[in-house]
């Protein structure tokens, strides 16, 4: 009967298969227990591990692999490479890891392995010149790996084309663009010839002027073209195909192409111009341009307001007729002299007593004339009128004078208006309003409405007047105001008794408004009606009425008698009594007496349980009807479970008064028993309880879950966490959920070594003690390696690695280039050709390349014999020229 545990642990390399006894398989679990009922023999079984050896090329395609397979543990594995053509092999690594330089590594196997061959692919240098150096440029040059597609481009310079590419003296190609497949390093010439251009020379006009240095010239040779005017021309522009390319004579220009040069050469003609002293004067006619020696007739027209009175040029008088004429030689600018002339003007009021006029007198044409006029004390300015029609509306008038007149300054005398208002409007009516001339006198009278009294006239709001009419000169337009106030009148209420109830809405109202007195009965009590010096005036608790008068009103209550009913259930149960008429708050006793064979239960309102004594007072407040209840001498007892699911009960039924009832509760699976109550006291701990009726009554028995432990656990530990440890209730639903740590992923739930579940988050039935265990892997990430330029070198490294893994990439600068730095994600992470960095995410690794700068001297020997040009800083595969100038 006792429990056996026996433990089986695999030694390296071995994995645990099953326990077996007398050739019979009895558990698959390491950790085995069992109840002992006989001696025996239990053998542990093992099995040899094997592993996967898997390898690759980086880059793909680099080589081929042999060797790899499926090994037994401890077993010897040798894994070969060969390079394909044009790759060199660098080394194996594992895990990102170098294990080996040789192409052919022999180790002992003890895991699931995968092994990379690096590679690192050949490359080559291109390189091409121009021939001439300055005939155009080259591009596709640089160092490339084994088998690229080259393509290299010449682009003429400006003034040169292209002829061909040659190799080794060898012409390859007459397309400026070359493409070749790279199996070795190789040089080529781009090969370039200079343009020429024939410019020509002509005069326009022919008989202008004459030009020189027309000819053939090389592309970028100088070119001096020059035009000479002749008598009596100038010499405009230079002009090619019709775009004026300079305004010099002698014009000087680098060939690029050819052409025809005009030199355009204009006629000598002059400017004669003519103004107006004072301007505007007149109006003048013959001004403009004039060849040399042409005759010009200059006229001019007096403006009205002016006299014409002589021409002069730079101020000497040439002609006093308004038309003269002359041979133009120069430019020049003549003048036309005229004198302003003189107007008179007078001003007058209508009517003289309207006002004042001020501004006549003697003005000169165009000169501005400011007339005024000031109307007298109640009078106002109408408008200014010249020979009787009106030329202004405004007192200030101004004008331009263009000749003499009179004008008349008309007035008018003023009005107003008188306005008569009520306030309020209901108040009363005024009379009196209406249109008054300066000086008039006006009377206002004011007339009162019923429930109004009159107060006072005001005026802006101050009092003027105290009387209903009065009298007043009219200044200034006007309003006034008759002022009344509404009569008011007192309202009380008050109850008849004083204790049957309350009234609102007494109080002080104006007249014509409205009064709601509300009566409220008091508890008891009824409102009768509202009374007015005696008489009834309302039946209804709120009444309402207009004010016209003082009143005193009186609401009328009376007291409330109800009606108490009582009769037996069922009928032949028993007697009652105690029923009757009552007032409120009067006390009513109701008595119930059994007949044999039957209880008294308890006496019920409208269905209501009011009282379980036979004998029941309560003060009456309204009419009602109760009934006493009787039950025969029998009780029912009631067995329930609670919860329902926890189990089952026996017992429940009809007893007789005295006899013994047995109650009986049975858990279901899950539960256990805990105790019976009656009305939530316990009465029992015992699932069979009996006791003797002397009432009806339920009894409970009360179920409580049983607990089981659930423990859970991550597979590694350093793989994540998870939550759902605890004690719960049998049935219980529960979720226990998985969370991955950085670097790691959920892959399954097991119990007792069996997958239960692929869900992170896993809900469970508890019905046993357990132990689920969360199982994580390693995530995996891809590191991609670029070079840039792509010409620049060759970098490795690239493959798929797990989080936490090392990768170390390695840069390898081509011909011509050296290493700059590497940047992980766009961001610079070493200066270094080999850096290893811990993988923890997807990254692409760019490593730079810059071309290898080199600095070339040039020197005159001897030093004073002539100078050099070209010396500086030059790019790798870069052209470089020098010139000597003696």
């Amino acid at each position: 009967g006792a429990t056996c545990n026996l433990v089986a642990t695999a030694n390296t390399g071995y994995t645990f298969v099953n326990w077996t006894k007398n050739g019979t398989v009895v558990s698959t679990s390491a950790n085995y227990s069992f109840t002992v009922t006989e001696g025996g023999s239990y053998v542990a079984n093992f099995s040899l591990n094997n592993y996967d050896i898997t390898a690759s090329c980086n880059p793909t395609g680099a080589g081929t692999i042999t060797g790899t397979g499926n090994y037994d543990y401890g077993a010897s594995c040798t894994l070969s490479v060969t390079p394909n053509p044009g790759y060199t092999f660098v080394n194996w690594t594992k895990n990102g890891t170098i294990v080996s330089t040789s192409s052919s590594f022999n180790f002992t196997v003890t895991e699931n392995a995968t092994y990379v061959a690096n590679f690192s692919v050949n490359g080559y240098e291109i390189t091409a010149t121009a021939n001439p150096a300055e005939g155009g440029t080259i591009t596709g040059t640089g160092a490339y790996t084994y088998g690229t597609s080259v393509t290299l481009v010449a682009t003429a310079n400006e003034g040169y084309t292209f002829l061909n590419w040659t190799q080794n003296g060898t012409v390859v190609s007459t397309n400026t663009s070359y493409t070749l497949t790279v199996t070795e390093s190789a040089a080529f010439v781009a090969n370039f010839q200079i343009n020429s251009y024939e410019i020509t020379t002509t005069a326009n006009p022919t008989a202008g002027g004459t030009v020189t240095g027309g000819g053939t010239y090389d592309h970028g040779a100088t070119c001096n073209l020059v035009a000479t005017a002749n008598t009596g021309y100038t010499f405009v522009n230079w002009t090619k195909n019709g775009t004026v390319v300079s305004t010099t004579a002698n014009y000087s220009f680098t060939v690029t192409e050819g052409g025809n040069y005009v030199a355009n050469f204009s006629l000598n003609s002059y400017e004669i111009t003519a103004s107006c002293n004072p301007t505007g004067a007149g109006t003048i006619t013959g001004t403009g341009t004039y060849n040399h020696g042409a005759s010009c007739t200059l006229s001019v027209t007096p403006n009205p307001g002016h006299t014409f009175i002589n021409w002069t040029k730079n101020g000497t008088v040439v002609s006093t007729s308004l038309s003269f004429s002359f041979t133009v030689t120069e430019d020049a600018a003549y003048v036309a002299n005229f004198s302003v002339n003189n107007y008179d003007i007078t001003t007058s009021a209508n009517p003289s007593i309207g006002g004042s006029t001020t501004g006549d007198g003697t003005y000169a044409y165009g000169s501005t004339c400011n007339l005024v006029a000031t109307p007298t004390t109640g009078y106002h300015f109408l408008n200014w009128t010249k020979n009787g029609t009106v030329v202004s509306t405004n007192a200030n008038y101004s004008f331009t004078v263009t000749e003499g007149g009179n004008y008349v300054a008309n007035f008018q005398i003023n009005s107003y208006e008188i306005t008569a208002l009520a306030n309020p409007t209901a108040g009363g009516s005024v009379t009196g309003g209406g249109t008054y001339n300066h000086g008039a006198s006006c009377t206002l009278t004011a007339s009162t409405n019923t429930g109004y009294t009159f107060i006072n006239w005001t005026k802006n709001g101050t009092v003027v007047s105290t009387n209903l009419s009065f009298s007043f000169t009219v200044t200034e337009t006007a309003t006034y105001v008759a002022n009344y106030q509404i009569n008011s009148y007192d309202i009380t209420a008050s109850t008849n008794p004083a204790i049957g109830g309350t009234v609102t809405g007494d109080g002080t109202y104006n007249y014509g408004s409205t009064c709601l007195l509300n009566a409220t009965a008091s508890e008891g009590y009824t409102f009768v009606n509202w009374t007015k010096n005696g008489s009834v005036v309302s039946t209804s608790p709120a009444y309402s009425f207009t004010v016209t008068e003082s009143a005193d009103f009186i609401a009328n209550f009376s007291l409330n008698s109800y009606q108490i009913t009582a009769v037996a259930n069922p009928t032949n149960a028993g007697t009652v009594d105690g029923d009757g008429t009552y007032n409120h708050f009067e006390t009513c006793t109701l008595t119930a007496t059994p007949d044999p064979n039957y209880l008294f239960l308890n006496w019920t309102k409208d269905g209501v349980v009011v009282s379980t004594s036979a004998s029941y007072s309560f003060t009456v407040v309204e009419a009602g009807n109760y009934v006493a209840n009787f039950v025969p001498n029998e009780f029912q007892i009631t067995a329930t479970a609670t919860p329902s699911q926890g189990g089952t009960v026996t017992g429940s039924g009809v007893y007789n008064y005295g006899t013994t009832a047995t109650l009986t509760a049975t858990a279901n699976t899950g539960f256990h028993f805990v105790n019976w109550t009656k009305n939530g006291a316990v009465v029992s701990t015992s699932s069979t309880y009996s006791f003797t009726v002397l009432e009806a009554g339920t009894y409970i028995a009360h179920f409580d879950y049983d607990d089981c432990d659930i423990t859970t656990s991550a597979d590694p530990t350093v793989g994540g966490t998870t939550t759902g440890d605890g004690t719960y209730h049998y049935g219980f639903s529960l979720t226990l959920t998985a969370t991955a740590n950085t670097g790691y992923h959920f892959t399954h739930w097991t119990k007792d070594g069996n997958v239960v579940s692929s869900q992170a988050n896993f809900t469970i039935r508890v019905t046993e003690n357990a132990h689920y265990v969360a199982h994580f892997s390693r995530d995996m990430y891809y590191i991609t390696v670029t070079a840039n330029p792509t010409q620049g070198g060759i970098v490795s490294g690239e493959a798929a690695y797990q989080y936490g893994e090392s990768c170390t990439v390695t840069a390898f600068a081509a011909n011509g280039y050296h290493f700059v730095r590497w940047t992980k994600n766009g961001v610079q992470v070493s200066t270094d050709e080999v850096y290893t960095f811990t993988v923890t995410e997807n990254a692409v690794l760019i490593g730079y390349f810059a071309l290898d700068q080199y600095q070339i001297e040039a020197s005159a020997n001897p030093s004073n014999a002539g100078s050099v040009s070209g010396a500086g800083t030059y790019s790798h595969g870069s052209t470089a020229t020098l010139t000597a100038t003696a």
